[in-house]
Order: structure tokens, then sequence, then C-alpha cells
């Protein structure tokens, strides 16, 4: 929690996906569930804090940023707990607490609002007890690990593919007694908690998506045949010539499957990628109970075969993403280091555990965003040197949302990442009463076009090097450039 309270506030704002978690939480507080689902289709994260803010009166902002502190506190504890069911002494505990603590990509989103923290605490949990009924397979463990799969399911869908394929890797364990019936035995409760929902759902709120968010999934996925060959023939005719075009499907294929397993190392980290590396080789990963090594490959490769699917179908794949891979692989990373302390002859060996561990713990401390600290001030500005009942046309959402001046969030999301086609439709910033537009480099052209086209002039900018700059520009009762007009100022 202390960790958590830092890094919030040395970060100068919040994550882009908060807003529309926030936007949510504001729907449930004036429109219940149903208004709340209507903006973000898994609004649980924004009941949640939207809860803890009427329970306690703090912010909204605050109230999701405490919540996902909680939910992180609950994920380190979960690891530790799971390294120590693995096998793991105080000392490997020890170096858990750290690696968890100290693993910059999964504690980036401390200062953020994000369901993944959430995830990880409840699929970590799950695996855990998945441990314990292999053990002593009574309804106890059962329980606990359809409760926990249950919970990271509804933060994220992706949890569906552990509460069935987890229990499906029973049966390749080898030498499990019963196999099959420990399989059914997770399988039917995790079945009939799916249709019960469903029918709560249909029931109850006959308005609501029972599923919400992965029709979307299943038609990319039924569309996917289509449009990777569309993909293929484009990729074929830009980046190949004569004969090698036919090979464009390879090439297409070895170019996703770079993308998916370059953001897997960035997650694991290349330090502790080296360091998993170096226990392969010295056959340091096999030296758990053989049923828990097997459960835990099984993990590896249930987070891989969706990752995999997820870079297919979508043709990106992201570093947060990635982690709920890295999470698995980590658990690793203390026993290996650990073995490295024990081993170590002449002390070079400890300075190496020490040094790797420190590196991390620093890189976590001192990765902050001050490098966005400019947005932060343009919404400053807005709330400073606007009135309060200005409209405002913005592309970008933490600064429309936190100026708190009028925006219209129902055309927020349409190209949003193309600047020219949001300066080209004129009926979203023309009656506003100013714009405040994220200009990156790339745009830097097109913006200075669209201002000289338009005879507007900026009043404020504030400049993010190579983040490039938020530009503020009065829209209503334009002052021309006029010799003698001091320059608009820069921040």
């Amino acid at each position: 929690m202390l960790l958590s309270a830092y890094l919030i506030a040395i970060d100068p704002l919040i994550n882009r996906d908060a807003i529309i978690y926030l936007r949510s939480a504001d729907a449930y507080l004036h429109g219940g569930f149903l208004a709340s689902q209507q903006l973000f289709a898994r609004p649980l994260i924004s009941i949640c804090f939207a809860l803890i803010h009427q329970l306690t009166g703090i912010p909204l902002v605050y109230a999701g940023q405490l919540l996902i502190s909680l939910f992180y506190a609950l994920f380190c504890a979960g690891f530790v707990a799971t390294v120590r069911t693995l096998g793991g002494d105080r000392r490997v505990q020890l170096i858990a607490a750290i690696v968890v603590l100290s693993q910059p990509i999964l504690n980036d989103h401390r200062a953020s609002i994000v369901r993944d923290p959430a995830y990880w605490a409840f699929i970590i949990l799950a695996f855990r007890e998945l441990l314990l009924y292999l053990r002593n397979p009574t309804w106890k463990y059962q329980l606990r690990w359809f409760v926990y799969i249950l919970l990271a399911s509804l933060f994220r869908f992706e949890g569906l593919f552990f509460a069935i394929l987890a229990p499906l890797s029973l049966l390749a364990i080898k030498g499990l007694e019963h196999r099959g019936r420990l399989c059914l035995r997770l399988l039917a409760p995790a079945l009939s908690g799916a249709g019960t929902y469903l029918l709560t759902v249909l029931v109850l709120h006959p308005g609501a998506l029972p599923l919400p968010a992965i029709e979307g999934y299943i038609s990319d996925l039924l569309s996917f045949p289509e449009q990777f060959a569309r993909v293929v023939l484009a990729s074929g005719e830009t980046m190949l010539r004569s004969s090698a075009k036919e090979d464009a499907t390879v090439a297409v294929l070895a170019g996703l499957i770079a993308i998916l397993l370059l953001n897997i190392c960035r997650a694991i980290t290349w330090p502790y990628l080296i360091a998993l590396l170096w226990g392969w080789k010295k056959k340091l990963l096999g030296r758990f109970r053989p049923n828990d090594s097997a459960l835990l490959q099984a993990h590896l490769l249930i987070s891989l075969a969706y990752l995999a699917l997820f870079t297919l179908i979508n043709r990106f794949m992201l570093e947060r993403y990635s982690n709920q891979f890295a999470i698995f692989a980590l658990l690793y990373i203390p026993f290996i280091l650990s073995t490295l302390w024990q081993a170590g002859l002449g002390h070079w060996k400890k300075i190496v555990v020490a040094g790797l561990l420190l590196g991390m713990s620093l890189d976590t401390l001192f990765h902050g965003g001050l490098d966005k600290v400019f947005i932060r001030d343009a919404k400053d500005w807005l709330l400073t040197n606007t009135p309060a009942q200005a409209t405002l046309a913005s592309n970008d959402k933490y600064i429309a949302y936190f100026s708190g001046r009028e925006f219209d969030w129902r055309t927020a999301n349409k190209n949003k990442s193309d600047m020219s086609a949001f300066l080209s439709s004129t009926s979203r910033w023309q009656e506003r009463d100013y714009m405040a537009m994220r200009v990156r480099l790339r745009d830097t052209a097109v913006w200075e076009a669209f201002l000289e086209k338009y005879s507007l002039r900026e009043v404020a900018v504030f400049d993010g090097g190579s983040h490039g700059v938020v530009s503020i520009v009065k829209i209503n009762n334009v002052v021309f450039e006029q010799p003698g007009i001091p320059d608009k100022p820069r921040y």
C-alpha cells in the first residue's frame, strides 16, 4: 500500500483507460447498473469504487486508486503465498516479495485505474488453490478455486480460458490418480455457475448483455479468415516482390509471432528473462513437485494460447496484456535467485542477485510519468483561464474529463487516433468555445495546416518534447493574427 501511495503521488496524471471507468462509475451513481453498462459493458470495477465513494465520501478518482491499491496488495500476498505452496522457504518467500514489489512492468499501473491487478490477484489465488486441490482434493479447495476463477473472469473474461482449460490440464498430469473425476469435479461447478449467471442476467436484467464484450471477440473470430486473407494480400503487395508474394502468409505470421514474443519478453523484463534462461540451463525449473511443475507449465501454455489467439485476431499485443503470462513465469525467479544466492562462492553471485533486485527496485521507484506533465498543465490552464460553462473539443480524454468543461462524449471514441479525421469533421469542434488538442510530432504538419486554413490562433501551447504538445485554441470570437499581437504563451 505504501508503494502504491508513493507511485500515485509522483505520477502527474491518471491513465487514459481510467476515464471510461470513472464515467461508468458516475453513471452507476446516477442511473444504476444498466446506465453504467451502457458506457462500459463490464462495469464491475466501476461499481466497486463507486460504492467506496458512497461509503467514504472520497472523490471517485481516489476511490478507484484505493481499490486498485487493495487489489495490488492482494496480488502480492497471493504471489508470495503461491511461492510458499510451491515449496519456497523463508528466504525464497522474501525474494518473492521483493520480486513482485520491484518488477517495473507489473507495478507500472499502481497509479492507474485498470482491471488487471484484480484479475492477476484472483488468477494467482485460483492457481494456488488448484495446487492445494491436487494434494488434497476436498470440497474446500474446489470451492475456493471456483470462487477465485469466477471473480477473475468477472474482471477480465480471459479468465474463462483458465476456468475451462485449467481443469482439463489435470488430464495431462502423469501419475495423477482419478484424473477424470478430479477434472469433472472442477468443471461441473464452473459450467453450472456460468449457466446460473446467464439465467440470472436474462431474468433480472433483460436489457443487459449476458456476455458483455465477448460477442465482439466471437464476431472477430468468425470473420478472421476473411480479414487475415486481406492482411496477407496487402502485406504481400507492400513488403514483397515477385514470387516472394507467395510466402506472404508466412511473413505475416512471423511478424505476429515476433510481436507476441517481444511483448512477453518485455513483460517478464530482460534481466529476469536472462535469469530464467540461466535457470533452464542449470535445470532449476523442474525442481518443484512433479504435479506442481506440470500444473504451472499448463497455466503458462493456457496464457500463451490466449495471447497468441488475441494477437492473431487483433494483430497487436501490449506488455500489459502479456503480464498474465509473466506472473506465472516469475514464480520460477525466487527459486532461481535463491539457488544463485546460496551457491555463491566468493560473494560475486550474491552481489549479482542483490544488484539485480536493487536495480529492479530503483526502476520501479523512479519509473514515473513526469514526461507527460504537460498534459496535466494544459488541464490546469483550462480550469484557471476558461469559464466553468465553456464547451470544449479535445482528442485527449484526460483533459476532457478533468477540465470539467462541457464535452461531447458521444463522439469521443470516433477517429481517436486520426488527427486528420478529427479536424475534418467540423461538427466536432466548430461550435465549441475551445479546442485542446494533443498534437504528436507526426501530426504537426496537419495541425499547422488546420490553423492556417481557418485562421485560428493558439492561446497556449504546452510542450512535451518528444511526446508532442497540447495546443489550446479559442474558437468563438477568434482574434486574428495582427501585427503587434504578442505570440501565444508557451509552457
